[in-house]
């Protein structure tokens, strides 16, 4: 199978010193997966323009949100661009690694401002222009994009001031992240909210193999006990199988309140395939039910719980 070679070259990869690096090299020479092309670059814009509207609506009291806060945020930094066009005045973004690849974060600049036409939420002036010159280092992302990037740095303990950011934001990080660090990052999130802050998440739920092998169906993973699992899984491309519950469990424990909700549900065929997979013992012993187990992707916005 095409996906257990993937797998045991990331695996290869992530016990190497340059690991990561030949990683982006294979995507971007090989694979041609880098840079990302138009369409996921539109996606970014979306999942900004939600975080932002969701800062509006939910804020306490509503207002443009004009800090911002992202742990995760990987090579180009699309969804900091994007906030940066709707008019957030600072970010701060974080990774546990070094990812920051300026190569691909002008070349993110660059699409967005061909895409702005199109993807402007309501009349051509309400988009901030982004710089015409290439970004050349962290100082002029600050400078010029009012951007600060730290990496590395512990998203559980970002050692940053308490209550400093209008929104808080993860895209597709909370599935490579192991389950003991998920409270204690967000509950590090729960901390940096400003009185009128929400925190958004969202989450891929799927094997993530399925997107490179999509014979295997998007529950591949779930027939694997945790010792077959861990010498298949990698810490370059980390998957923690978490369901539904698990994350809304974890929200609970950090002391975040739930104040809007989506799930993409599994269809008929997605819990008939789900039901043909001889699912190892963790996620077959009635702990989850059907819909719950088979859930394909969260998005939630939080705020601080009461109390």
């Amino acid at each position: 199978m095409k996906w257990l070679a993937k797998a045991a070259l990331q695996k290869l990869l992530s016990a190497l010193p340059a690991g990561e690096k030949l990683n982006y090299h294979l995507q971007r020479r090989l694979t041609k997966t880098l840079p990302r092309g138009r369409r996921a670059i539109l996606d970014r814009f979306r999942t900004a323009l939600g975080n932002f509207q969701a800062a509006r609506h939910h804020g306490r009291p509503p207002a443009a949100p004009a800090t911002a806060y992202e742990f995760g945020a990987g090579w180009e930094l699309g969804v900091a661009l994007c906030l940066y066009m709707l008019g957030v005045e600072r970010q701060v973004v974080v990774d546990l690694r070094p990812l920051l690849n300026l190569e691909l974060l002008n070349d993110a600049l660059a699409k967005l401002g061909q895409l702005a036409a199109l993807i402007e939420p309501g009349g051509a002036s309400r988009l901030r222009p982004l710089p015409a010159e290439p970004i050349l280092g962290q100082a002029g992302l600050e400078e010029r994009l009012g951007i600060t990037y730290l990496a590395p740095r512990d998203a559980r303990a970002t050692g940053l001031p308490a209550g400093s950011f209008d929104i808080i934001s993860s895209s597709q990080v909370l599935e490579h992240i192991p389950q003991e660090d998920l409270v204690p990052i967000l509950a590090e999130c729960r901390r940096l909210l400003s009185p009128r802050g929400v925190l958004c998440l969202e989450v891929d739920m799927h094997d993530h193999f399925h997107y490179f092998e999509p014979g295997i169906g998007p529950y591949n993973f779930l027939r694997f006990s945790p010792g077959a699992w861990r010498l298949i899984n990698s810490g370059l491309h980390f998957q923690n199988r978490l369901r539904l519950p698990d994350y809304l469990h974890a929200v609970e424990q950090a002391g975040l309140a739930v104040v809007q909700r989506a799930v993409t549900w599994p269809s008929a065929q997605d819990l008939q395939r789900l039901r043909a997979l001889p699912l190892a013992a963790r996620f077959a012993n009635g702990r989850y039910r059907p819909y719950e187990l088979a859930a394909r992707s969260l998005r939630l916005v939080c705020c601080r719980a009461k109390g």
